[in-house]
């Protein structure tokens, strides 16, 4: 993730800073009135926006926050109603939000402005310099896809060495980031970097270790909170850990445990009728289920459709010929399940051994005929 800011609620600063508040103050060419600046600020889910009209390129907002915060400055050069046929070009400052007196200075762009007078924005800088390294590989690679021939952009081959460096790039990147949590524990970013490394293939046990070794205030924080559940819901599905246990339906109404799959091993894999990626993914998963079901392997579908498409859900089963158990709570997304194994994409997939411990997660295609051929030698 190269924009770290999405993260950024961090620890409270000191308490005379806390006490004093902030105040803004910007000076972006010699823009005037009808330009206006808008301050976005997210606390808790919800946004508060303020906002002022800029004269002869200054403007100034006042506030107070109760911790550091993720912010976001945007300057509207004029009057002109939004087209909606256009795609919009907005000036946007993204920025850490702290109890100071901070100034931003630019020539014709608040995207571009220099922010003065705060120290949190200038170890954001340093942050990002040491992860410039890592992102560039990730440009080069983007350029190298544009400047390949037409042919060579469809060839599987060349796109699954593509797939292979862009994924050994994203575990370089995600453990630099560690590192740095890990050497500069006292520090905001910290918190900020550690975060954007809790995707799904995230060691959740390494980032326990990691956070706890930040501040009181910093663990505290509304990110810190939200980061500690993250890691807790990561934990439950942490490769190693034995899967969690729940009941739900299958077609005709009877109520189906996983535990009772214990000795076989079991590819949990949630999906939905209407998902395009789930449906051709589902060709593999027959391809391994015939390969495998008599060595000890089975697969139970878990469908995230809704209670009115039910009959769009036996239709997809009968349609892609998915043999195998099918349950589901039908409630779309607020299925407890995926709630559950935190799913939030589909098709996700987690492997269970013989004694009910996720051994892999998130085995689609080539990847899935590759691990089951290693479990089940």
């Amino acid at each position: 993730m190269k924009n770290l800011l999405v993260w950024a609620a961090l620890a409270t600063p000191l308490a005379a800073h806390a006490q004093q508040g902030y105040t803004i103050q910007g000076k972006i060419g010699t823009l005037s009135k009808p330009a206006m600046a808008f301050l976005s600020v997210r606390t808790n889910g919800v946004r508060h926006l303020d906002s002022t009209y800029l004269h002869n390129g200054a403007f100034t907002f006042k506030g107070k926050v109760d911790e550091i915060k993720e912010a976001h400055i945007m300057l509207k050069h004029d009057n002109k109603p939004a087209n909606p046929a256009m795609r919009q070009k907005f000036d946007v400052l993204d920025f850490f939000l702290e109890n100071r007196d901070i100034k931003l200075v630019g020539k014709d762009s608040v995207k571009t402005a220099k922010i003065v007078g705060s120290p949190i924005n200038d170890d954001n800088k340093q942050l990002e310099a040491y992860l410039r390294p890592y992102y560039a590989k990730f440009d080069d690679l983007n350029k190298e896809f544009r400047d390949k021939p037409d042919a060579a952009k469809r060839d599987t081959a060349y796109l699954r060495t593509l797939n292979m460096r862009a994924a050994q790039y994203e575990k370089d990147a995600a453990q630099a980031k560690l590192t740095y949590a890990k050497t500069h524990p006292t520090s905001y970013l910290a918190l900020v970097a550690l975060t954007s490394t809790l995707n799904d293939e995230a060691d959740a046990v390494t980032a326990e270790k990691i956070f706890r070794q930040f501040t009181p205030a910093t663990q505290n924080s509304e990110l810190g909170k939200t980061s500690l559940q993250r890691i807790r819901t990561l934990k439950m599905t942490q490769m190693g850990v034995e899967a969690p246990d729940f009941t739900l339906n299958d077609v005709s109404g009877k109520p189906v445990k996983l535990s009772d799959f214990r000795g076989k091993y079991v590819l949990l894999d949630f999906w939905a009728s209407w998902c395009g990626p789930c449906r051709r993914e589902n060709p593999n998963l027959l391809k391994a289920y015939s390969q495998y079901k008599d060595k000890g392997f089975t697969i139970l579908g878990v469908a995230l459709d809704k209670e009115t498409d039910r009959e769009k859900w036996l239709k997809a089963i009968e349609t892609d010929g998915l043999t195998w158990p099918q349950v589901s709570d039908l409630k779309y997304w607020n299925s407890d399940v995926a709630k559950l194994y935190d799913v939030k994409a589909l098709p996700m997939n987690f492997l269970i051994d013989r004694q009910g411990k996720i051994v892999a997660k998130y085995l689609r295609g080539d990847a899935l005929n590759q691990k089951l051929a290693e479990v089940l030698k």
